[in-house]
């Protein structure tokens, strides 16, 4: 009995439960909006940075705090994690979905950040050099929004299972130099690597009938886009090394540097990928949970991207 219960531990990865977590509320635009933030332990008073981690479309800021596992990485690195809920559980990335409430009563959830940000400062020394936001699917979108109308507030991004929408595409306007970085899957079936049409379920049933979601660019396109956007010259690309280690060319990783005010763009492309956060770490109870792909720990990537983009002091001419 001892020996199972000494392999069960030693197989579960640590993470922070939601427990462990506040569970705020404050009020945006008159709406209540909430979230869960993890503040480290450490007694160390230096300024804090602050890291936004937003769902998906339909998910929820528990189901980000046990897939990413970055609360773990915030009580090692000394940062404050902070995971918001979407309005009726969803962003309001600019794709104007009029199903959802969020879409069609045109939430604020930029204001929102802003107002979380506001709202720590007023109990916690953050460090304002180094606000960043990373987003899945949905939130990608969004985190990508967010950065466009808030450059003077983060200092770079991630998009996770997301290329960029139309609406970014149109609609982006950096006032401040930014970084940022994609992680997408070749194969995922939500939003096409080709660009195009977004469908997603009908309804939570597994075989409903899937609707419109707005148009998004191919992945290639996303990054012409946002390489321009940036005014990066050069291009690199390698094959990366995956956690299986058996697929040498599973994982493209595209470099682009020489960028204005020294921004910086990283994008990886898991051939095999799909609509998910790479490595993902499932859990439902102790019989049930593990990682949902074995390729590229997307968690550790994310925050290595955010660890070398601090805020640039430069404005964008």
């Amino acid at each position: 009995m001892l020996l199972s219960l000494l392999s069960f531990c030693k197989s579960l990865p640590k993470f922070v439960p939601v427990s462990e977590h506040k569970f705020e509320k404050i009020i945006t635009d008159t709406y209540e909006r909430t979230f869960h933030v993890y503040i480290p332990k450490s007694k160390n008073e230096s300024p804090k940075p602050l890291v936004f981690v937003l769902h998906g479309g339909g998910g929820t800021s528990e189901g980000m705090i046990y897939l990413t596992r970055i609360s773990e990485i915030a009580e090692r690195d000394g940062f404050i994690a902070v995971f918001p809920n979407g309005f009726e559980n969803r962003w309001n990335d600019g794709r104007g979905i009029l199903r959802f409430a969020t879409d069609r009563l045109n939430i604020n959830d930029v204001r929102f950040f802003r107002d979380i940000v506001a709202y720590l400062k007023s109990n916690h020394r953050i460090d304002t050099q180094r606000i960043h936001i990373v987003g899945l699917s949905n939130g990608g979108f969004m985190a990508q929004r967010a950065v466009c109308e808030a450059s003077d507030l983060f200092a770079s991004g991630f998009s996770v299972a997301a290329t960029t929408s139309k609406f970014i595409e149109t609609n982006c306007d950096l006032k401040e130099p930014i970084s940022f970085g994609f992680i997408f899957g070749k194969r995922d079936d939500v939003i096409p690597y080709s660009g195009g049409t977004i469908l997603i379920p009908s309804s939570p049933q597994a075989n409903s009938s899937k609707i419109s979601a707005g148009e998004s660019l191919s992945f290639t396109s996303t990054l012409e886009v946002w390489k321009n956007r940036l005014k990066c010259e050069s291009e690199e690309t390698q094959y990366i090394e995956s956690l299986k280690k058996k697929y040498p060319k599973e994982i493209i990783k595209y470099t682009y540097r020489n960028c204005n005010h020294s921004s910086m763009l990283d994008a990886y492309l898991i051939e095999s990928g799909g609509h998910f956060w790479p490595h993902g770490f499932f859990y439902e109870h102790e019989k049930k949970y593990g990682y949902l792909t074995n390729d590229l720990d997307a968690s550790s990537v994310i925050l290595d991207f955010f660890k070398r983009t601090p805020k640039l002091a430069t404005g964008v001419n």
